[in-house]
């Protein structure tokens, strides 16, 4: 009952006029090099996260101990399950341990159509198929295809490369059971979101590097491209955001344990002296997220190497707007993001 108010709440205030939910952030609006303006509605659910302290880093707590107060902080804001997608959990051996594999499926899905991967954000540090449930479900159901959401293990417990590893074995896992997965073993992509775009690329690029089979196609939405942290727009919205440098300091600390890896390839995949031959892919990048520019760089370079790449930045938003699809213009983005995905898949 909490939940459906919240979201019926948050619904009614975002959908108030521009020039009132700016007032009631209590900062003005915001602006962005190139011209970019903040939508309104975003500034707000932004500003109004920020002051309540979601996401925020508390140097007394621990890794685990923060992923339980985050955990928390969203549950009023669960959607419940799209009752058109089945869920089923199953379990993959990895290497030292096991992970889940969460598979959604659309009830109208026919036997022998296309199936994604799809790896959730949160730094590597933390998140997990609950956070990116109700996306899954959402692309189950606008791809109508199978979509698997990896429940790859987190650092700092499980630093680089465990999440690399944990990510190919469940590529593997789902390849090798298509058949029983009525699934297209040739019609395999793979996605991601922030961190997950990060996982998507690198994964893409060892395969590929390794002459192993590749993913139909790869989707990285405002993904971490470039440990390096060297691009204008971390200097500009490094600050004042849901996600700021102390956060990326924070991620790659526990992703990285001190290891001086931030131009591996596999870590830093802007950072691969060829990217030629890779799936063709759909990258996306937010308006006000610091990570923008490393999105767009790598977007270019998969052009420039002959890769089949649709680029889009959605100017106007945040980094993991696809979460806060309560406003109209993140409904419509999710919307263009899955339409073009589904032209590769």
């Amino acid at each position: 009952m909490l939940n459906a108010l919240t979201r019926l709440v948050t619904r009614l205030i975002v959908s108030l006029p521009g020039s009132v939910l700016i007032r009631m952030s209590g900062r003005p609006q915001m602006t962005a090099s190139g011209g970019r303006v903040f939508d309104p509605a975003g500034q707000f659910v932004a500003v109004t996260a920020l002051k309540q302290g979601i996401f925020g880093l508390d140097d007394t707590k621990t890794v685990p101990e923060l992923r339980v107060i985050w955990q928390k902080q969203m549950k009023p804001f669960e959607k419940p399950p799209l009752r058109s997608v089945r869920r089923q959990d199953r379990t993959v051996e990895v290497e030292g341990g096991s992970i889940t594999v969460a598979e959604f499926s659309p009830k109208a899905v026919q036997p022998g159509g296309p199936a994604v991967l799809f790896f959730h954000g949160g730094g590597y540090s933390s998140m997990g198929i609950w956070a990116c449930r109700s996306l899954c479900e959402y692309f189950a159901r606008e791809l109508n295809a199978k979509v698997y959401a990896v429940g790859y293990r987190l650092a700092p417990e499980h630093p680089y490369p465990t999440q690399l590893n944990d990510a190919n074995a469940a590529l593997e896992w789902v390849r090798a059971n298509a058949a029983d997965l009525e699934i297209d073993p040739e019609r395999i992509s793979v996605a991601g979101d922030s961190a997950g775009g990060n996982l998507t690329a690198v994964l893409c690029l060892k395969r590929r590097d390794d002459e192993k089979w590749l993913p139909k196609a790869q989707m990285m939405v405002y993904p971490f491209i470039d440990y390096t942290f060297s691009h204008p727009s971390i200097e500009e919205l490094g600050e004042g955001h849901i996600i700021t440098t102390t956060h990326l300091e924070w991620l790659k600390s526990n992703f990285l344990h001190g290891r001086p890896l931030e131009k591996d390839p596999y870590v830093s995949p802007l950072f691969a002296p060829d990217l030629s031959g890779l799936p063709p892919a759909v990258v996306i990048t937010a308006g006000f997220d610091l990570v923008r520019d490393e999105g767009k760089a790598y977007a270019d370079r998969l052009s420039e190497a002959g890769v089949n790449t649709q680029y889009k930045e959605f100017m106007t938003e945040g980094h993991g707007f696809m979460y806060a699809d309560t406003t109209k213009s993140i409904k419509a983005a999710n919307a263009e993001i899955a339409a073009m995905f589904k032209t590769l898949i």
